[in-house]
């Protein structure tokens, strides 16, 4: 049994590893890291999304000599925003509500929808469909990624010889169009400003105008809407089935999800910190602090003290990191309409409480081998080189651990969830499900079972790699000296 003074010992070495940490201008670098790295991809993405054009539609302007096409574009153009708006209407639905039959307003997909339809569409019936389904405002849909862009057409006056207007209006400096619909001699032709230029839309647009002046032309009007009137209608039913089972394949889908984002997450931070659990060894040994507390407390106090310290001031970056990334990610989640993110199936402070608790897990097992690793070492290419295996372990359980999660509920879900290495990410990412608390607890027991161990072990590596001076040892020297420091009491 541990005796008062060790404790205390162990508290002095962690308060001072603690403070002599948060006081220095390191660990403000190391809090900026995450933020210095967002702000670079920021500033990527912000200078290369002016070479994005392929991912916006083009504004076009529509050239027509004879005006007799410009009035028939203009309107399938109305009609074709109002089909597009109809379908982000309906991918907007079947995102916020998985699950749930489509309503009458929406049954029919957007590509079958008449003319009329689309009439009744354009003049007011998508905003009464908005209103009536709770699909929130427009600018939403390009937050759920499923905005559908139409292209901006402007008819022109073609000003005596409509290709040269078309050049004039292409001309390198003026960017108000970025392609140019020509209709002249019965043609239909698109110039672009570039082979990037995005004229996907406008090209089904200017032919479905086509068809349609060309069926009224030959008089065929009546018989396509005769014929579209003659369509069977098609009803869609669902098989009954138990609201559990409902609800199951958007519920797995949403617990693998955030599973997946908790794991990575873990694995983020315990690299990082892990890397800074390295660095304050190898530093403390280069300036001969280590043998100042060597000499003053003992050297299992020494290991404890610092692995507390660590788990300690892990969680203070975590804690500030939350503030800026988690107030930041709560202001923009609330700007968008509920269901969007899903929910844990226990609520929120217990999927946090539970990932929080499996951090600790696997800080603990990680941290004490990398803290004994750190001590057989004396420059920062040393640590590279006994760390890699380490890393190299924690980048095939990710792997392994991603795709137990894909996989679903089964052998190796259940392999992983136990294997000591893997388990801390496995159970993590089963914290978003509905796992039975239990299982948890006994995770959790078994975790810090193993973690008890690991430090067991990694302690006497850590006496061995204090005590000892010179390059690191190899593997022949440590496993020649495993029998007699492992038998050593700490």
């Amino acid at each position: 049994m541990m005796s008062a003074a060790f404790l205390r010992a162990v508290l002095v070495v962690a308060r001072r590893d603690i403070v002599a940490t948060v006081m220095s201008r390191g660990f403000l670098i190391w809090l900026a890291t995450p933020i210095i790295a967002l702000a670079f991809g920021l500033l990527i993405g912000v200078l290369t999304g002016g070479n994005t054009a392929k991912d916006e539609p083009a504004a076009a302007a529509v050239l027509d000599p004879g005006g007799n096409f410009a009035p028939w574009i203009s309107d399938t153009a109305r009609q074709e925003r109002a089909r597009s708006r109809y379908a982000t209407l309906r991918s907007r639905f079947e995102a916020l509500r998985p699950g749930e039959d489509l309503p009458a307003a929406l049954e029919r997909p957007a590509a079958l929808l008449g003319e009329d339809d689309l009439e009744g569409l354009a003049d007011g019936g998508l905003e009464r469909i908005e209103a009536a389904s709770e699909l929130g405002a427009d600018e939403m849909a390009a937050a759920l990624g499923i905005d559908r862009g139409e292209p901006v057409l402007t008819v022109v006056d073609p000003a005596g010889d409509p290709r040269t207007q078309a050049m004039r209006l292409l001309r390198p400096g003026s960017d108000r169009f970025g392609a140019v619909l020509l209709v002249e001699d019965g043609e239909l032709t698109i110039l672009r400003r570039s082979p990037s230029t995005d004229i996907a839309r406008l090209r089904v647009i200017a032919a479905r105008a086509w068809d349609r002046r060309m069926a009224e032309e030959m008089g065929l009007t009546r018989q396509l809407d005769a014929l579209r009137a003659a369509a069977p209608a098609l009803s869609i039913e669902t098989v009954p089935a138990r609201a559990d089972a409902a609800q199951g394949p958007a519920r797995d889908q949403a617990a693998e999800g955030l599973g997946t984002g908790a794991v990575m997450a873990l694995f983020m931070l315990i690299s990082l910190l892990a890397g800074a659990l390295l660095s304050n060894m190898v530093e403390e040994k280069g300036n001969k602090v280590i043998e100042i507390l060597v000499a003053a407390v003992p050297i299992p106090a020494i290991f404890a003290g610092k692995l507390i310290a660590m788990v300690a001031v892990s969680l203070i970056g975590i804690c500030v990191w939350g503030v800026i990334f988690g107030g930041g990610a709560a202001v923009a989640l609330g700007q968008l309409p509920d269901g969007i993110v899903p929910d844990p199936a226990r609520g929120w402070p217990m999927f946090l409480a539970l990932v929080l608790g499996f951090f600790i897990c696997a800080y603990l097992i990680y941290g004490a081998l990398f803290l004994g690793i750190g001590s057989l070492c004396s420059s920062i290419r040393e640590v590279q080189t006994l760390s890699m295996p380490i890393t190299i372990l924690q980048m095939v359980i990710l792997v392994m651990v991603l795709q137990g999660i894909s996989a679903g509920a089964g052998a190796m879900q259940a392999a992983l969830s136990w294997f000591p290495l893997s388990a801390p990410y496995m159970m993590a990412a089963r914290a978003a499900g509905g796992t039975d608390l239990l299982m948890f607890a006994g995770a959790y027991l078994w975790q810090l079972t193993f973690a008890g161990g690991v430090i067991f072990v990694a302690s006497r590596l850590f006496r061995f790699g204090v005590l000892r001076s010179g390059p690191p040892p190899t593997l022949k020297q440590l496993s020649r000296s495993a029998g007699s420091w492992l038998r050593r009491s700490p």
